[in-house]
């Protein structure tokens, strides 16, 4: 695994916040970058004790020696925890939604939504339909 792997939930490790990164709250809060550039905070929770926040984004994450990996992205709860332990996350961090905004965060929980396994592929494509379409481009 690799830094790029995150490309896969498109959200960028920002760093701690400014100023707390060697004070005790500096691990308790994290920025993370949306695919717009925006960062957003997120709280940093153990696997195990992640609050099951109605209106939030959870991503599950692991950490690397060059930088935090978002490995899977949802509603938080039991959905979270079960995907964090699947994808050997150590944490989970949460943002809170408020009344406004981070419509970029929105997204990665109606992609989530369309499907009951957060991790499921799309169905594949029937061979004799990629067939077909060679012949069209043809």
């Amino acid at each position: 695994m690799n830094a790029t792997d995150s490309l896969l939930i498109p959200l960028i490790d920002a760093g701690p916040l400014t100023g707390l990164s060697e004070a005790a709250l500096g691990a308790r809060y994290r920025f993370w970058r949306d695919q717009d550039g925006v960062r957003h905070v997120f709280s940093v929770y153990p696997t195990e004790e992640a609050p099951d926040y109605p209106e939030a984004l959870a991503i599950a994450v692991r950490r690397t020696p060059a930088a935090s990996i978002a490995v899977w992205a949802g509603k938080p709860g039991e959905a979270a925890v079960r995907a964090a332990k699947r994808n050997l996350a150590e944490e989970i961090h949460i943002h809170v939604f408020g009344e406004g905004g981070a419509d970029t965060l929105r997204t990665l929980l109606n992609r989530r939504t369309l499907s009951t396994d957060p991790l499921a592929l799309p169905p594949p494509v029937a061979a004799h339909a990629v067939a077909a379409g060679r012949r069209q481009a043809a």
